[in-house]
């Protein structure tokens, strides 16, 4: 049996799910959970473009049943190793040829398939249109060392809602942020992994988020949210340097030295060449704690523009004399009941 159904149902049923779209197109991006079952591979995906611009749509059809129908009674195989049961869900581009053509193998071999109508294309409409409705977000602010990520795990641990898109993002933010993480994911992937944090939140109860830019590392944040951040009031933390220089060395500290190196080159071009062979050879020397201050005075004239820049934000500066995550993350718990920043 095949029965197409709209995006909702689709994500409310737990069953296998399947991409059967190019290992390529799956790659780049995907439903989370779901595993690749691909009708074409890429080289066909390819012939058949080639074939649909010279000859047409009829003759593309014609070649992409000649390329799949000697393979199809691998897609049973592969699907048994998927799903114990004989259900699935199945999804393609836009929900057109690819999807219903599987879904006819699977469904003569038993298997009752339920097909998204409109395909990843649905999908993606659909989350962004979700991720959207959080408007009420409380930022959370404050210079490179601030213990940003941490005070928002803490929060996470009080209750509240927290997005952290940092760890999604496998990135920290900064020429630093991919050390000790694992390769980024790419943007729309990113975009899904957003959405799926968010799916069992409510758009009424505020949302705590780190101040971001508009890119983590090499990955963008879906508009519809970034729009939402940049209206967004907050509370910015402030801390003397010389905690922060203690958070930097304790979290950055334990690199080895050629990884602080290349990360402070990267960052040549912004520095000045001369800075920058300096703050290398002061690493080279151990002299972390002069190249922590130093880097801040860049940091933190970066982040003063990026403020500047939205200039519709408004922050409540907070000041604290120690980095006590679980601390602060309870003064700022306190704070919201007080004030009207929590309310939409």
């Amino acid at each position: 049996m095949i029965r197409s159904i709209n995006i909702v149902e689709f994500l409310s049923s737990d069953i296998p799910l399947l991409d059967v779209r190019s290992p390529g197109e799956y790659k780049e991006s995907h439903i989370i959970d779901a595993f690749n079952l691909p009708l074409l591979n890429d080289q066909h995906r390819e012939l058949i473009g080639k074939c649909y611009k010279q000859k047409g749509q009829d003759a593309a059809i014609a070649l992409g049943y000649e390329l799949v129908n000697p393979i199809s009674h691998t897609f049973i195989k592969q699907a048994e190793t998927i799903s114990t049961g004989k259900n699935v869900r199945m999804y393609c581009a836009r929900g057109g040829l690819r999807s219903q053509k599987m879904a006819e193998f699977l469904s003569a071999n038993g298997y009752e398939v339920l097909v998204l109508k409109g395909g990843y294309k649905a999908y993606r409409n659909y989350i962004l249109h979700e991720i959207k409705k959080f408007r009420n977000i409380i930022i959370l602010s404050g210079y490179t060392g601030s213990g940003k990520t941490e005070i928002l795990q803490e929060l996470g641990h009080l209750g509240c809602q927290v997005l952290d898109l940092e760890a999604l993002a496998n990135h920290k933010g900064s020429a630093f942020g991919s050390l000790g993480n694992k390769p980024q994911p790419g943007s729309g992937y990113f975009h899904n992994l957003i959405f799926e944090a968010l799916r069992h939140y409510s758009p009424e109860i505020p949302l705590w988020v780190e101040n971001e830019s508009v890119t983590i590392g090499k990955v963008y944040l879906p508009k519809e949210l970034w729009e939402n951040m940049v209206l967004a009031r907050g509370y910015e933390i402030e801390l003397p340097i010389s905690e922060r220089v203690r958070f930097i060395l304790r979290n950055y500290g334990g690199y080895e030295t050629q990884n602080l190196v290349d990360c402070i080159q990267a960052l040549s071009r912004r520095l000045g060449d001369e800075a920058c062979r300096e703050l290398c050879e002061l690493t080279r020397e151990n002299q972390l704690e002069t190249v922590v201050e130093r880097l801040f005075k860049y940091y933190d004239k970066a982040y003063q523009n990026g403020r500047n820049k939205k200039n519709c934000q408004e922050f409540v500066k907070i000041s604290f004399e120690t980095l006590d995550p679980k601390k602060i993350a309870g003064f700022l718990l306190s704070e919201t009941g007080k004030n009207s920043i929590n309310k939409t």
